[in-house]
């Protein structure tokens, strides 16, 4: 595809997600999409077949391998905490998609024409090193096998969101995400958030 073209593709995703934003998924139409991006209908089909092709395009285009830096891990004070860093980004690319697009994808991920599963899952390697070293380390009490234990933390994630997602954003995201994950793993209570951490969180 050109470089046009390209351009194109994430204009108009971006416009969908601020539209998504704003209405639900099923009364957006590729109309107010145009709109919002200010391209015309045949742009759009030039590029896209439909809502849900946009919905595919933005989940591929999701930068599966660099969701956190080097530097953001190495900043943290443990490996409990490098974990939580690289769950949270997903907790903050979730809100900052919204709640209509979220559900979208889950839907399109029950009906088999997305994996969404697949993007969180795709750190369970890095989960589960972290994961090793944390019960080494007696931060994660669990004596459950990291093989288990650290992708159910992502699984524990996609949980919340779905919840999230449910409850139309009225959900303490953040907070609840973090509190299943310390009671999961049976964190020390030395490295689990304070109530003011928690009550913070999705402020």
């Amino acid at each position: 595809m050109s470089g046009a073209n390209t351009d194109l593709q994430s204009q108009i995703a971006d416009a969908a997600v601020r539209c998504f934003r704003s209405l639900s998924y099923e009364t957006v139409s590729v109309n107010d999409i145009c709109k919002e991006a200010g391209v015309a209908r045949s742009s759009f089909y030039r590029v896209f077949s439909s809502k849900k092709d946009v919905i595919a395009y933005l989940f591929e285009h999701t930068d599966k391998n660099q969701i956190v830096t080097v530097e953001e891990l190495l900043s943290a004070e443990n490996d409990f905490d490098r974990m939580w860093i690289i769950g949270d980004r997903y907790i903050s690319l979730s809100k900052e998609l919204g709640v209509e697009f979220n559900a979208a994808m889950m839907s399109m991920t029950a009906a088999g024409e997305i994996d969404l599963l697949s993007l969180g899952h795709s750190v369970d390697s890095w989960f589960i090193r972290l994961t090793r070293n944390c019960q080494k380390t007696g931060i994660i009490r669990s004596m459950e096998p990291p093989e288990l234990l650290g992708p159910l933390f992502v699984d524990l994630t996609y949980q919340m969101i779905y919840t999230w997602c449910s409850k139309k954003g009225n959900f303490p995201l953040r907070a609840r995400a973090r509190q299943a994950t310390e009671i999961l793993a049976d964190v020390d209570p030395a490295y689990r958030w304070s109530p003011e951490q928690l009550a913070n969180a999705d402020k």
